[in-house]
């Protein structure tokens, strides 16, 4: 059975990428969080729901990192975050806050168009506001 929450780590892709940053060591835990990231800012096209699943969830990694009171309510939050976080720099910021946004563009992305026939698009907009409110946007 697959997870399919309104959270950033509630759905299979999003957990399949924290264990992929679970088993690599803390210094490939930021070049993993950059490419998933940046593949989605760099993307002129139409974004497959996995690869943005991945991009919020490197994005809010970040978040967390940088503030783990920010995640306090939010399920699968890795134990690396508050012990080993990523060090969050403006630039890591910038990527961030570029995913988020652009995971909550309705054009050219298959998670909004999901979340939209769900009709959960103010949740998930609520939710990741958050994130972008945490680092500083």
């Amino acid at each position: 059975m697959g997870a399919a929450g309104t959270g950033p780590f509630e759905n299979d892709d999003a957990l399949d990428f924290l264990d992929t940053l679970e088993e690599a060591g803390p210094d490939e835990r930021r070049a993993h969080v950059e490419r998933a990231m940046a593949r989605v800012i760099r993307s002129d096209g139409y974004i497959e729901a996995p690869e943005m699943a991945e991009a919020i969830a490197a994005a809010v990694v970040v978040a967390a990192c940088d503030d783990p009171e920010s995640v306090a309510r939010e399920r699968h939050v890795p134990r690396w975050v508050e012990e080993e976080p990523l060090e969050v720099d403006e630039r890591l910021e910038d990527l961030a806050t570029s995913a988020l946004h652009r995971a909550l563009r309705p054009d050219d992305n298959e998670w909004w168009e999901l979340w939209d026939e769900a009709r959960a698009t103010d949740d998930i907009t609520q939710r990741l506001s958050r994130y972008l409110e945490t680092l500083g946007d």
